[in-house]
């Protein structure tokens, strides 16, 4: 499998996708939303996608950014999107997009790397297994 950064058509592709990768890695929770579907992190956070082939066939991606924390004078990596097409699953995909994600940030000198997750998310495994580790819980209740 090759790594690598998006094309324009792959990005067009990734674009086309969103209403699915939220809907998946909210659970739900932001069905398609409009609005989030159209924001663009890649500019907000100065991210860049990057794929995951084999030969020839997307597999993946992750979208890779970086953000100033808000309460500390330090830059970090943000794993901002992280997604493998059904077919894929199982076959590590996932884990060597986040283990090329870490070479990348590690090699533009960032001390840490953060994503969220929503609970219940089967991804959060990974990232347990990646090292990554509960830095703040929000929570919710219906009135």
């Amino acid at each position: 499998m090759l790594i690598r950064r998006a094309s324009n058509q792959e990005l067009h592709f990734i674009q086309s996708y969103a209403p699915i990768v939220q809907q998946e890695a909210t659970l739900g929770y932001m069905n398609g939303n409009a609005q989030m579907i159209n924001y663009d992190m890649t500019q907000h956070y100065k991210g860049e996608y990057h794929v995951i082939v084999e030969k020839g066939v997307l597999c993946g991606w992750i979208l890779i950014g970086e953000t100033q924390m808000p309460y500390k004078e330090e830059v970090i990596g943000m794993i901002l999107e992280l997604y493998v097409l059904p077919r894929w699953r199982k076959h590590g995909c996932g884990e060597a997009l986040m283990r090329y994600a870490l070479e990348i940030c590690k090699k533009k000198g960032f001390g840490k790397v953060q994503l969220n997750v929503f609970a219940g998310n089967n991804a959060k495994k990974l990232y347990d297994k990646l090292g990554f580790h509960d830095v703040s819980t929000m929570m919710e209740r219906n009135i």
